[in-house]
């Protein structure tokens, strides 16, 4: 790898504990290092993190153009050439997880030691490799949304000047990640689908395009397709329902009538309605129940004459 390539990349935020050295100033207990987990080849080093407690070089990482080595829980290295994919576990409420697969092994790191999200993404920038994204696609839009906002304030996206009222737009939209994560799981993958659509148009605006942002649109294609394939199911089901229902069939009429009332729907209320009053009827049952208007339409219909 590029000497500039790792240093700008394996940049001293990676570290969550110890002392980041890059080769302009590498101390004494480098020696140390290199005779516990480093190489006796090694010509070349770009960065050295010293984690242990009494700074002597006993537990840490040192990264050369050719790989990386480390002593932590145990001795390792990891050769750049000998990597085929590159893979992240982040899940709400847990650790981040990375993992490294060579074609020798798999190598498994969390937070402990060093960031492994940016260990991770910095591998895949200096290496040019996708990193495979285990998480929902809930958690992946709330995972790429933070990428997106953070490289807009870093200027990572060229041509962007951003106006007062831009700028506060992005803290906004910090916040409300900050406030769906307490939320439960139902809640945080509504505020979520609620939240991409507007940040895309956000990001509209500011005429953005990145890999980032097309994961986003495709993410929301399939949470959409998924939407419509579930309401297809249940309308053939209801489908089904009905037309038992009015053949006269007593114990689907009763079970028919039970889903009703637990919507709190009555079909005498639909009866003879205005179209002014059916609709705000519909209005009125979306806001409870936080369901789509056409799913609501399309039941009312059935029953209106």
């Amino acid at each position: 790898m590029d000497k500039k390539d790792i240093l700008f990349y394996f940049d001293q935020d990676i570290i969550t504990k110890g002392r980041y050295y890059t080769y302009e100033n590498l101390p004494s207990q480098i020696s140390q290092a290199i005779y516990l987990y480093g190489d006796s080849d090694i010509q070349d080093i770009v960065i050295f993190i010293d984690d242990s407690d009494e700074q002597d070089g006993s537990s840490g990482m040192i990264i050369t153009p050719q790989a990386l080595y480390y002593q932590f829980a145990h001795v390792g290295k990891i050769i750049f050439n000998d990597i085929l994919s590159l893979s992240l576990q982040k899940h709400r409420h847990q650790d981040a997880v990375g993992y490294i697969k060579t074609n020798q092994k798999t190598f498994a790191f969390d937070n402990t030691y060093c960031y492994i999200e940016k260990i991770i993404n910095a591998l895949s920038q200096c290496l040019d490799l996708d990193i495979h994204l285990s998480m929902t696609n809930h958690e992946k839009i709330e995972h790429y949304l933070q990428i997106i906002l953070h490289d807009i304030e870093n200027d990572e996206y060229e041509d962007v000047i951003l106006t007062p009222k831009q700028k506060d737009k992005i803290q906004e939209f910090y916040q409300n990640l900050d406030l769906i994560q307490n939320l439960d799981d139902e809640n945080y993958n509504y505020e979520l689908e609620t939240l991409c659509p507007q940040a895309l148009a956000f990001f509209d605006e500011l005429e953005l395009d990145s890999e980032e942002i097309d994961c986003l649109y495709a993410i929301l294609e399939e949470l959409n397709q998924k939407e419509d394939q579930m309401f297809q199911q249940a309308k053939q089901y209801y489908d089904d329902m009905m037309n038992q229902y009015q053949q006269g069939d007593s114990q689907m009429y009763n079970q028919m009538k039970s889903m009703m009332n637990m919507l709190g729907i009555h079909e005498e209320d639909l009866k003879d309605k205005s179209p002014e009053e059916l609709n705000q009827y519909i209005e009125d049952l979306c806001s409870r129940f936080g369901i789509s208007k056409s799913q609501i339409e399309n039941l009312a219909k059935r029953f209106q004459k």
